[in-house]
């Protein structure tokens, strides 16, 4: 893998160097897995509803997933803006 320029240990150092961005770089991720895959679903759902009740509980319960999406997303992007943008320091 050397010769076509691919360093194996390269991503396993960049993980073990960045351990405490983990957590908010894969909060970013899944939900961004969940809006994919909410817009996927929730149209099926929501026009296949049975009764008005149901699709007002599927919109709520869509808001309530939209409204904590965000706030997810708030927090883990402050974080990742906050370690990333200190003055580094000499190791």
């Amino acid at each position: 893998m050397a010769l076509l320029g691919i360093e194996t240990a390269r991503p396993a150092r960049w993980i073990k160097n960045h351990l405490g961005a983990l957590p908010s770089i894969l909060a970013l991720v899944v939900v961004a897995a969940s809006w994919v895959v909410g817009a996927a679903t929730a149209h099926a759902y929501l026009t296949d509803a049975d009764s008005p009740l149901a699709m007002l509980g599927g919109l709520y319960v869509g808001l309530a997933a939209g409204a904590v999406s965000i706030i997810v997303t708030t927090l883990a992007l402050n974080d990742l803006v906050s370690r990333y943008s200190r003055p580094r320091r000499r190791r």
